[in-house]
């Protein structure tokens, strides 16, 4: 059970450590967070999404919102060392490259999690499987043959592939040994990207889809409000469970 704080803390260390105890208190195996750099990820003149904007503020840009909720570098330990202390696996997303190294490299992450907006992110999926860290991707807007090609990639630097094409990928998800290094490292998780997303959207049978189309685990990152989703994804057989949660639905953010 991966309890997602995302961005819920808007950039308070306070906060952020207050989500931890939350995550800790309602029995989570792990909490997670994002970690990114927001020029990396928005232009200057990028809209906000339709559910991001908040009548009571100015409306402001992407970049600007995602400035505001950076977890600074120097947060990340103390949240490392209060998971710690509340017996809670750290988890974090990376967006981008530096991201990803300050996450392996500097604070020593036990696995990855890559969000569905990088599933088609050849480059960063590569660098993410060069680690040699087990990996969980999310697979929300994808189609069956984007995920394909993306366990091709993750396969092909997971085997040490560094010609990185489209052909190589191929030709290493083929092979007996980009899939047995796919079976050992990566989960895949089911998602509908949608905030909330309606329950007659789910489509929780995807689940099985993907177990039976990729021999993987397959878990359920869940959008929906309530308990009512992520209970019947266990039932259809998903091990992992990512669930948002804030400290308080009438906060700002």
């Amino acid at each position: 059970i991966i309890a997602e704080a995302g961005v819920n803390h808007n950039g308070s260390l306070e906060m952020a450590c207050q989500l931890v105890d939350k995550a800790a208190e309602a029995g989570a195996d792990a909490v997670k967070f994002q970690t990114f750099k927001a020029e990396c990820l928005a232009s200057r003149i990028a809209p906000k999404a339709e559910y991001q904007v908040d009548p009571a503020a100015a409306e402001g840009t992407q970049l600007e919102m995602l400035r505001k909720l950076e977890l600074k570098p120097e947060y990340h330990y103390d949240l490392m060392k209060k998971c710690q202390q509340r017996s809670l696996e750290f988890l974090s997303t990376p967006f981008d490259n530096e991201s990803l190294r300050f996450l392996v490299d500097d604070l020593g992450v036990r696995r990855i999690k890559l969000s569905s907006g990088e599933i088609t992110n050849a480059p960063l999926l590569y660098q993410a499987a060069r680690t040699g860290l087990p990996i969980i991707l999310s697979t929300g807007m994808s189609t069956l043959g984007e995920i394909e090609e993306a366990l091709g990639v993750l396969a092909y630097g997971y085997l040490g592939g560094e010609s990185p094409s489209c052909q190589a990928f191929i030709d290493t998800y083929q092979k007996e040994s980009g899939w047995l290094a796919l079976q050992e490292k990566v989960v895949l998780l089911h998602c509908t990207t949608e905030y909330p997303a309606p329950l007659d959207e789910v489509n929780l049978r995807a689940i099985k889809t993907m177990r039976n189309a990729f021999g993987l685990s397959v878990g359920y990152s869940d959008h929906t409000e309530g308990l009512t989703a992520p209970i019947a994804a266990v039932a259809l057989g998903a091990s992992v469970i990512e669930k948002h949660f804030t400290l308080d639905r009438s906060l700002p953010g």
